[in-house]
């Protein structure tokens, strides 16, 4: 079964361009059924629905169990809240995810016991604004105002794929590589792919064949990979661990130059695989782990890195590069089609960053999806495993297997990845 899922208010108006782009993608993708919530107006006794809703085929819902692990619930969230999803962890059934109503886009992953998080996802509106424009939290609803549906496929009690798909203002939107504008559909390149965090040695076998599989789909313009190298060669929480140094012997993991070669390797097969996309590298916490084991000269101890990276010392010194790229270098040729972000340093495609890793937050502070939210900047991030979708961005899931040996306990994470379109709007795809 197949789910197109949005949200109206009552005395608002359709947007007509973003309903006719709706219908035309529900006949492209053989739609079943077209259902939507409806949420309060500006004023209480407010109660109609504009009548295209209804003539296009939507029914109202309030409660729908789709399969064993996802509902659609109205949990009678106001359409001017500023933040839909807060405190409903609490009081929703840890059995299911669930999609709620909300003119704004938002994606959280709950932490649970079992081998998945449970996720809330919220729908987007198919109507325009209708809040009370004289009080400062219905105008900031008007500004936070977006429009989308929630597409859903039903594969069998258990198993579902859900994306939010958010449209523009006029009502055009994307979906990999379809773009829905003014009533028609076209082929259309996304801007970048962002892969949730990729730790080399680390990355799940299936997740890195689906995701070779989706670049072959989608060819994007751009692939960035957050967490390229991971570090556990050098990695300064295990060092001192003697069980996690025992395991790491053991699978022959304490040699830098054997992990640099082994990124190397995984780099060269992308850039051979896809010689017209540009690869871009984000400088992230994982990379760090490298420069800090220079710098805190652990590797004076350690007789096995020792000489490699004394070699690499003046290149580090002269502070132009990324420490990993220089690392990487010393063990052999780099492709042309790599470029390495330094921290801080900015690329913003459509006006999105995407160098940010996502563990430096504000001041020196640690890095947070919630934190970012208050930031003046739209970003897509990485780094804490657990996607989101927050006001001002996103943040990708992980590329690892879900259980490696100091994830205990409930989770959030989720394989997870970013794709930016040529609008501007970008979406999570989750891979299960």
């Amino acid at each position: 079964m197949k789910y197109i899922i949005t949200n109206v208010q009552y005395n608002a108006g359709v947007n007509k361009n973003l309903l006719q782009n709706i219908l035309l993608f529900a006949k492209e993708h053989e739609v079943d059924n077209l259902l939507t919530f409806v949420q309060n107006g500006s004023y209480k006794n407010e109660e109609i629905v504009d009548e295209r809703v209804f003539k296009s085929g939507f029914a109202i819902i309030e409660s729908l169990r789709l399969n064993s692990n996802l509902k659609c619930k109205d949990m009678k969230i106001l359409a001017q809240q500023i933040k839909p999803l807060t405190g409903l962890n609490k009081k929703l059934s840890r059995d299911y995810s669930y999609i709620l109503p909300s003119a704004k886009i938002r994606y959280l992953s709950v932490a649970n016991t079992s081998k998945y998080p449970r996720v809330f996802m919220t729908t987007g509106n198919l109507t325009k604004p209708n809040y009370k424009l004289h009080t400062a939290q219905g105008r900031k609803a008007q500004e936070m105002h977006q429009y989308g549906f929630v597409y859903v496929v039903i594969d069998d009690n258990k198993k579902f794929r859900a994306q939010q798909i958010e449209a523009t203002k006029r009502g055009d939107f994307h979906y990999y590589t379809e773009k829905y504008h003014s009533g028609k559909v076209y082929k259309d390149k996304p801007e970048a792919l962002i892969l949730g965090d990729w730790h080399t040695g680390d990355t799940d076998p299936k997740i890195r064949k689906r995701t070779i599989a989706m670049i072959q789909r989608m060819m994007p313009k751009r692939v960035v990979f957050h967490d390229l190298f991971n570090g556990h060669s050098v990695n300064p929480h295990e060092q001192g661990d003697l069980i996690q140094e025992l395991r790491n012997e053991k699978r022959k993991r304490l040699s830098l130059s054997k992990e640099l070669k082994l990124v190397l390797k995984e780099i060269k097969f992308f850039a051979n695989m896809f010689p017209e996309i540009n690869f871009f590298v984000a400088e992230s916490n994982h990379d760090i782990f490298l420069e800090r084991y220079i710098r805190d000269k652990k590797f004076i101890n350690d007789p096995s890195n020792f000489m490699f990276i004394c070699s690499l010392i003046p290149e580090i010194l002269k502070d132009k590069q990324p420490t990993l790229e220089i690392a990487l270098q010393a063990v052999g040729d780099l492709p042309t089609n790599f470029t390495f972000l330094k921290e801080d340093k900015e690329f913003r495609v459509r006006g999105i960053e995407l160098a940010y890793h996502g563990h430096r937050g504000i001041n020196g502070s640690r890095g947070s999806s919630s934190s970012f939210d208050r930031y003046n900047l739209k970003m897509i991030t990485g780094h804490t495993h657990t996607p989101a979708l927050y006001e001002n961005g996103m943040c990708v899931g992980t590329s690892t297997k879900l259980k490696l040996y100091y994830t205990k306990g409930a989770s959030s994470w989720m394989h997870a990845h970013g794709i930016l379109y040529t609008s501007g709007k970008y979406a999570l795809v989750t891979l299960i």
